[in-house]
């Protein structure tokens, strides 16, 4: 519990982080070097996450695998498993450069219409492709030993102050020079840093850990089984990520990808934030699933899918209400997108983080290879859904294609398997629980419009008041809904007892 809220806590302040300037540099390079560059930024990062599919899900099915060595003290088994993760992410960089390479002429086939007249299209490329290959051939893969000993505080900690030097350069740079290639040059060098900071921190604190010996052919066996059945799980989220900025720069062009983008950058790092829980409690979800009987495990995972409910709900209720206003102030009005994309945007959140309690169980579990034919469905369904949709209907076509695959097949799909192979019992009070959820999120999003509408747009203050409503109306709206259910009064009694221990230990101090 300790380290999952100290990982919680660190991880929230990175994400703020990473969050807020983030905001301040893309509004600084539209100012500064226009709408065009910031479409070539989100180009050329998509193609980028897409070419790091090479690493197949090698990562998790390592730090799967390094759980139950640390928790038997086995270093000999830690040492191989570390040797191999380091080996197979040398020949993962090697791919990812030779299939970079190979794309490289089809570069301009990738964006509809002009791109900035001053840059040379291939030597951007290259700098963001280097940036990307440089991690796999320096020391990454023993990022694996800090999560699976759950310290993911300590890259947190590191990532925010890399992060804020990163940025910090880049705005300056935007600011003084207006260059666009001094300000992308700066990418690989603070990921050198930030690589060679994990590398000695590991070394420190880990010194019984190096790279040596060879595991066991049965362990190299389960890891490839896991491995593969991960193949499909990165594959999928890849291609939902990634094809819709590629679909829309083939398409559409670079304006209109700028102008997603400004409005994917809040939904992403709503999910950011999120994630944070999801990464720091799956350890201790695995551990819970090793040490504890399933029935306690049903009951924990209904408690954590109402939080997580309560969050998603009310996180989705905040960006119908506040997202066009703040991008109103922030790009100005002609950088809008209708509001119908911006419901599809607030569904497209809810079903994406609402999936996540089931995926925490999974992941924490292992479960990868019971549902491993269904990401190839979703992914394809997606792709193809975009290619069709979006050349009819723009840019909603591209949020409709990744709702209809993620709630027609991923959702379900992931449920039943869960449900089938851990849980042993059918997901019918899950289904229940979840609809509740819905209602009860477009009850509080409804009242909370129709009471925003009272506020006018225009300046900080107006929305200010709008913050506001929205932070107390879907409260109080869900509160109401939740109160009578057994998880919430589990929930409650736990919070109650935690704050009591504290409050004595206080105390006595």
């Amino acid at each position: 519990m300790f380290n999952s809220t100290r990982n919680i806590v660190f991880g929230l302040i990175n994400r703020l982080v990473a969050m807020l300037l983030p905001f301040v540099l893309r509004t600084t390079l539209i100012y500064t070097l226009g709408v065009e560059y910031l479409g070539l930024n989100s180009l050329f990062s998509a193609i980028l996450v897409a070419l790091s599919l090479a690493e197949l899900g090698f990562g998790s099915a390592i730090i799967y695998s390094m759980y139950k060595p640390i928790a038997e003290d086995d270093n000999i088994k830690i040492c191989a498993l570390l040797n191999l993760y380091k080996k197979i992410y040398r020949l993962m960089g090697c791919v990812i450069l030779a299939v970079g390479l190979l794309i490289t002429p089809f570069l301009k086939f990738l964006i509809n219409g002009s791109y900035p007249s001053d840059v040379n299209l291939y030597f951007l490329y290259f700098i963001y492709l280097g940036n990307t290959v440089i991690s796999y051939f320096l020391f990454s893969y023993k990022q694996s030993i800090l999560i699976a000993h759950q310290r993911n505080d300590i890259l947190s900690n590191i990532s925010t102050a890399i992060n804020f030097a990163l940025y910090s350069i880049q705005i300056a740079i935007l600011l003084i020079y207006k260059n666009y290639y001094t300000f992308i040059l700066i990418l690989p060098i603070s990921t050198v840093i930030n690589n060679f900071i994990v590398s000695t921190i590991v070394n420190k604190k880990y010194p019984q850990y190096t790279c040596k010996g060879n595991i066991e052919k049965e362990e190299l066996t389960e890891i490839k089984k896991r491995v593969g059945a991960l193949v499909g799980h990165r594959l999928s989220g890849t291609i939902v990520r990634s094809s819709d900025n590629l679909v829309i720069s083939a398409v559409l062009g670079l304006t209109i990808l700028a102008m997603y983008n400004n409005y994917l950058m809040i939904i992403t790092a709503i999910i950011g934030i999120l994630s944070i829980v999801n990464n720091s409690i799956t350890p201790s979800v695995g551990n819970s699933i090793i040490v504890e009987k399933i029935e306690k495990n049903y009951s924990d995972f209904k408690k954590v899918f109402l939080v997580y409910a309560w969050l998603v709900g009310w996180s989705t209720v905040a960006v119908i209400i506040l997202i066009q206003p703040f991008m109103a102030l922030w790009m100005g009005k002609k950088m809008l997108l209708p509001f119908s994309t911006v419901l599809l945007f607030s569904i497209y959140l809810y079903f994406w983080l609402i999936r996540q309690t089931v995926l925490i169980y999974k992941d924490a579990a292992g479960m990868w290879w019971s549902d491993r034919y269904k990401p190839y469905i979703e992914a394809i369904t997606n792709l193809v859904l975009n290619l069709v949709i979006v050349r009819y209907i723009g840019i909603n076509g591209v949020l409709i294609s990744t709702i209809i695959s993620m709630s027609l097949v991923a959702i379900p799909w992931e449920t039943y398997a869960l449900f089938k192979n851990y849980f042993k019992c059918k997901p019918n009070e899950y289904y229940l629980r979840f609809l509740t959820y819905i209602v009860i999120t477009l009850v509080g999003g409804i009242l909370t419009y129709i009471i925003c509408l009272v506020v006018p747009d225009g300046n900080l203050g107006y929305l200010a008041i709008k913050i506001l409503i929205c932070l107390v109306v879907p409260n109080i709206v869900f509160l109401i809904g939740v109160f009578n259910m057994n998880e919430f009064k589990g929930i409650l009694y736990i919070g109650t007892r935690i704050f009591r221990r504290k409050f004595n230990f206080a105390k006595i101090k």
